[in-house]
C-alpha cells in the first residue's frame, strides 16, 4: 500500500491544539485523519472503524491514554492495530509503561514535523509488512492444507484413498485399546464392472465409480469413512460398530443401489455390489481385519455376486 491517502490516522487528544497541529502534519502527507478528544469517544470509533494507526495523548481525564492501550490491546478485534503515545512528559519510567502496555513508539511535544511523519511512516510500513506476510503465510497454509488433501483423497472420487484410510483404522485401532469399543470394515467391489467398461467405455466405468462414491457418502454416518480401495473396490470404516452394524449399512448401501437407475447417456444402467464385513479384535492386527473382509467379498461373488457376507471368527 504505497498511497499514502489509504492510510487512515486516529488522534485522541483533549488539547485542541495539539489535535490541529498533528493533524495539520498528518494531512501535509494526505493522510486521511480524525479526531477525538477523550478515550470513551476513541474506544467508540475504533469500534465502528479501525484506523490504521493510533496517536493517543498519555494525560488526559477519566481515561488516559494507558487505560485507552490496554483496552486496545485487550481486544482481539483492534489488539494489533499500532499505537504511538504522545506527551509533554519525558521519563523513562514512563516510555518503558507505554512499550509494556504494547505502544510501539513514544513522540514527545512540542512537535516536530519530521519526526512525526517519519515515525508515522515508519509504523504504517511495518504494519503494512506484517499484513503482507500474514496473508502470505494464510496463502501457504491453504496450498499446504490442499496439498495434504490431494494427497489423502481419491482423484476421481473425492474419497478418502488408500493412505488415508489405512491412518484412519490405525486411529481406532488404538481407540479400541483404549476403551474396547468395536469397529467393522465393509470391503466392497461392484458386480460385472469390467463390462460396463468394456461395453460403454472407460468414461462410463468412472461415472459408475463416482456414483457409487456419492450413495456410500449418503449412506453412511459423520464419523464414518469410506474410501476407494482401489479399482472398483471401496472399504468403509465403522467406528464403534459391530458386526451385526456393519452388515445394516451394508444392507441399506446394496438395497439404495438395487433401487436406483442411473442413466448414462441413452443408457440405463443398473449397479450392484458385493460386501464383505469384518470386525476388528484385539486378537487380531489391522491387515489381518482387512483380510478377513476381503475374504468374506471373496465368498460372496463365489456365491453369485449383489451379497452381504459377514467374516468367519
Amino acid at each position: 500500500m504505497n498511497d499514502e491517502t489509504a492510510y487512515s490516522i486516529l488522534i485522541v487528544d483533549d488539547n485542541t491544539k495539539n489535535l490541529q497541529v498533528l493533524a495539520e502534519i498528518l494531512r501535509s502527507m494526505s493522510y486521511r485523519v480524525a479526531m477525538v478528544k477523550d478515550g470513551f469517544r476513541a474506544l467508540n470509533f475504533v469500534a465502528k472503524k479501525a484506523p490504521d494507526l493510533i496517536l493517543t495523548d498519555i494525560v488526559m481525564p477519566e481515561m488516559d491514554g494507558f487505560e485507552v492501550c490496554r483496552r486496545l490491546k485487550s481486544d482481539e478485534n483492534t489488539k494489533d492495530i499500532p499505537l504511538i503515545f504522545i506527551s509533554a512528559l519525558n521519563n523513562i519510567p514512563q516510555k518503558v509503561k507505554a512499550f509494556q502496555l504494547g505502544g510501539l513508539d513514544y513522540i514527545t511535544k512540542p512537535f516536530q514535523k519530521e519526526e512525526v511523519l517519519a515515525r508515522v511512516r515508519t509504523h504504517l510500513e511495518l504494519k503494512h509488512s506484517r499484513e503482507e506476510l500474514k496473508l502470505s503465510y494464510q496463502k501457504l497454509q491453504k496450498a499446504y492444507h490442499e496439498l495434504e488433501l490431494a494427497a489423502r483423497t481419491d482423484s476421481l472420487t473425492k474419497l478418502s484413498n488408500r493412505r488415508d484410510i489405512i491412518e484412519k483404522i490405525e486411529h481406532e485401532k488404538n481407540k479400541n485399546e483404549e476403551s474396547g469399543k468395536p469397529f467393522s470394515l465393509i470391503l466392497s467391489d461392484i458386480d460385472n464392472f469390467k463390462e460396463f467398461n468394456d461395453e460403454y467405455g472407460h468414461d462410463c466405468g468412472d461415472f459408475i465409480l463416482i456414483s457409487v462414491a456419492e450413495l456410500m457418502r449418503s449412506e453412511i454416518r459423520q464419523q464414518d469413512s469410506a474410501a476407494r480401495w482401489g479399482g472398483e473396490e471401496f472399504l468403509i470404516l465403522l467406528p464403534e460398530t459391530d458386526l451385526k452394524g456393519g452388515e445394516i449399512v451394508a444392507e441399506a448401501i446394496r438395497c439404495d443401489l438395487s433401487d436406483r437407475h442411473y442413466q448414462y447417456g441413452s443408457y440405463d444402467l443398473r449397479i450392484s455390489m458385493t460386501f464383505g464385513i469384518s470386525s476388528y479384535s484385539p486378537s487380531q492386527s489391522i491387515d489381518r481385519c482387512i483380510r478377513m473382509a476381503d475374504e468374506a467379498l471373496y465368498r460372496g461373488k463365489k456365491a453369485g455376486k449383489n451379497c452381504i457376507v459377514l467374516s468367519e471368527k
